[in-house]
């Protein structure tokens, strides 16, 4: 991964304001607010054309993991690393999901997942709320970008909905249960092989008339967190996909994981391997 220059400033690093008193709206990366030496903004940009990470598992796709003429990209700010926010209280009840769920997860590699495996996920997401970013506490910020030319944003937006289970393989991830099209409201946990396996579930609201998708962790993530996937149009008959990204830690075991993994890291390989696969699957149509 190389570092380049911001389109938001001749530099590579530039300060930015983050407003702790709420959590900035989805998207929001504060970017011209006055300068604070204590956040920055960086923008990053994948592998030159032809280089292929190791890290980045393929999946089933319809193309090559190329993602040479998509122009990925991300912008970081807000407060890194995420730090668990919420009370002692609450980040116990999130902790004890987090393990249950964990378990599962060890549980469902072993059994190869299955109906009796997406049977149990099904009674379980029943239990789950949403465990979106407290008002008030630090948010950690993170904006990707990619583009889809050629392809209108009500194309690519009817296939992130009606392909989740390709779109969220193409980064080794499953979906328990198998999942078919993304409906309104939709509980899933994204099955990671690990180690550790886990389970992190996830809801899904869909805005069909602006083309995006709203994805909002539930109980027992490791992050409390949104995602919101907006595909618009370039105004050169194809799509430029914005996805805005906020999150918090919802446990100790937040700092845990952080000590021991690297899983932000993991995170930017899970969206740049799904921007790819939209991007390979539907631009080579």
């Amino acid at each position: 991964m190389s570092r380049v220059a911001s389109p938001l400033s001749t530099s590579t690093s530039a300060l930015v304001e983050t407003d702790t008193a709420a959590v900035p709206p989805e998207g929001a990366l504060a970017r011209s607010a006055p300068p604070r030496a204590a956040d920055t903004l960086e923008v990053f940009k994948g592998a030159p054309p032809g280089a292929r990470s190791p890290a980045v598992a393929p999946g089933p796709r319809c193309g090559p993991l190329t993602g040479a003429s998509n122009d990925f990209d991300f912008a970081v700010g807000g407060s890194f690393p995420p730090r668990p926010a919420g009370s002692v209280r609450a980040q116990m009840r999130q902790g004890a999901f987090t393990l249950a769920q964990s378990e599962a997860a060890a549980a469902s590699m072993v059994m190869g997942g299955g109906r009796y495996v997406d049977a149990y996920a099904r009674g379980h997401l029943r239990l789950l709320e949403p465990n979106a970013p407290i008002v008030g506490a630090p948010t950690s910020l993170t904006d990707y970008t990619s583009a889809l030319p050629g392809v209108s944003p009500e194309a690519a937006w009817a296939y992130f909905v009606g392909h989740p289970g390709a779109v969220f393989e193409s980064a080794g991830i499953s979906l328990r249960p198998s999942t078919g099209a993304l409906s309104e409201g939709a509980k899933v946990f994204l099955e990671e092989k690990g180690p550790p396996p886990v389970w992190a579930p996830v809801s899904f609201r869909l805005e069909p008339a602006t083309n995006t998708v709203h994805i909002t962790t539930l109980d027992g993530h490791p992050l409390r967190g949104t995602n919101r996937f907006v595909f618009e149009d370039d105004g050169a008959g194809g799509t430029r996909l914005r996805q805005y990204s906020a999150f918090q830690g919802s446990s100790p075991a937040t700092s845990v994981g952080l000590k021991l993994l690297d899983p932000i890291e993991r995170q930017h390989e899970i969206w740049r391997s799904v921007h790819a696969h939209l991007h390979d699957t539907l631009v080579s149509r």
